[in-house]
């Protein structure tokens, strides 16, 4: 599989469990490295980079009341049988699920 067709399954992915992504940012795939995954265990991984939109909230009259820049996500694969993994962001991890840990 390449790395542009790695990417496309990740988006793909991201779309099923409602995972939005800065579409300006872009995407960029990381060659395959032997890495310990966020389990301990040493496999070989793809990490795809891309960035979470911004969040504005507004009130009633316009005025913004809160506002988070997006970060920086990253989406873990499994070199070997291109599984996704699980999606890491500045807080925590999202399971395959879609799921916020």
């Amino acid at each position: 599989m390449t790395k542009e067709e790695i990417i496309k399954m990740v988006k793909k992915h991201m779309k099923t469990i409602n995972l939005d992504f800065d579409k300006d940012y872009g995407f960029d795939c990381w060659d395959k490295d032997r890495k310990e995954d966020r389990t301990g265990v040493i496999r070989n991984l793809y990490r795809v980079i891309f960035e979470f939109p911004d969040y504005v909230e507004r009130d009633q009259q316009g005025n913004i009341i809160e506002c988070v820049e997006g970060h920086i996500g990253s989406c873990y694969i499994d070199a070997d049988t291109y599984e996704i993994l699980y999606y890491s962001y500045h807080h925590g991890y999202i399971e395959v699920d879609g799921t916020w840990g």
